[in-house]
């Protein structure tokens, strides 16, 4: 199971987000657990992340978030902002699985 945190301001149109992947991941037979949070609330989760996506809104945390959590995280990474306001679930989910895959190796 891949577990994803996808962070934003509030937390609420990740969550649109978050169903579009889930969804996306039960039509491929792939485990998953992906949950929405806004940043400020993000260290209840981290310590059981994969793979941590930011929002368009607050991107400008990465470097932030790599620098505390390079050793745990495998993947930290922005949400692109077409892909993120088109909700493109199946695009993000495809691209972050490869990007956990990689960083496996």
């Amino acid at each position: 199971m891949i577990k994803f945190t996808l962070l934003c301001s509030l937390g609420m149109s990740t969550s649109l987000l978050v169903d579009k992947m889930t969804d996306e991941a039960k039509n491929r037979g792939i485990e998953v657990d992906i949950d929405a949070l806004p940043f400020d609330r993000a260290d209840i989760r981290l310590e059981d992340t994969d793979v941590l996506l930011l929002g368009p809104q607050v991107r400008h945390l990465v470097p932030k978030f790599k620098e505390k959590y390079k050793d745990k995280i495998p993947v930290i990474d922005q949400i692109d902002i077409r892909d993120y306001g088109l909700m493109r679930g199946e695009k993000i989910l495809t691209e972050s699985i490869e990007k956990y895959e990689n960083a496996k190796k």
